[in-house]
């Protein structure tokens, strides 16, 4: 496996997005800092996965409301899902996106696939992140923790089928809190 080839940009850079959601990429890799004091919040969270729509009003209550679910507390990560998920709403000129906030100890999806979206985004606070791969190609790439993957679904005008990707394998006795957002 190697690691994913991204755009330079150490966060949410709107006119990159842009030219990725008209262009014919089908997947866009982005590089931010990471949470520093996190890890002790998400050792001590509970493996679950918490699932609900998302307007603009109710961003921080969803969060809250995830983050609680999974008995995560930490107000950085809260603020910073939160953040994410405004961008990925007025990038995409959306009222409504779909939050998915998970820990788990498996992979929850083993085999490459594209999912039945228009776009999905889609990062990992803590443990091995997102794998993907390009059509025709066997080398799996990987995610850099806290990057932002932004990937096409059959939904998209533009999608091609060019790249498949999957959840990791998360190794025994570790966790991986992963965050998705799409439409």
């Amino acid at each position: 496996m190697r690691s994913a080839t991204t755009e330079s940009i150490a966060a949410w850079d709107p006119v990159v997005v842009r030219e990725f959601a008209v262009g014919g990429a089908d997947v866009l890799v982005l590089e931010r800092r990471p949470l520093e004091h996190i890890r002790s919040a998400i050792e001590a969270g509970r493996f679950r996965e918490y699932l609900a729509p998302v307007r603009r009003q109710k961003v921080a209550f969803e969060v809250r409301a995830g983050l609680g679910e999974l008995q995560v507390k930490s107000p950085e990560l809260a603020a910073d899902i939160s953040s994410l998920v405004i961008s990925f709403l007025d990038q995409f000129e959306l009222q409504e996106a779909r939050l998915r906030v998970e820990i788990t100890r498996t992979q929850s999806c083993p085999k490459f696939h594209c999912d039945n979206v228009h776009v999905r985004l889609v990062t990992t606070y803590f443990g091995p992140t997102t794998e993907y791969q390009y059509a025709g190609d066997s080398t799996t790439y990987v995610a850099p923790r806290f990057g932002l993957v932004f990937l096409k679904g059959h939904r998209h005008p533009s999608h091609r089928d060019a790249v498949h990707h999957r959840s990791p394998e998360v190794p025994v006795g570790e966790k991986r809190l992963c965050v998705a957002v799409d439409y």
